[in-house]
């Protein structure tokens, strides 16, 4: 059984990590990390494209699931 200080700990750190990945994803998608060869920031960039697509794709998932479940 799970205590609420230990669900309240594990909520803030995964809306933590959401908010960090949704920032380097529009940091992405606004081009942020171009131009900067000597950081290798062309590898930041695909990192950031690739976040992007498993987000969506888990999105998708979780839409799918959820749409079977009103049946």
């Amino acid at each position: 059984m799970r205590t609420p200080v230990s669900r309240m700990v594990r909520r803030a750190v995964g809306t933590a990590v959401g908010v960090v990945g949704g920032l380097f994803c529009y940091f992405v998608c606004q081009g942020m990390f171009a131009g900067y060869p000597q950081y290798h920031s062309q590898l930041l960039s695909v990192a950031g494209l690739i976040l992007i697509v498993l987000i969506g794709g888990i999105a998708w998932i979780v839409d799918e699931h959820r749409m079977h479940d009103d049946d």
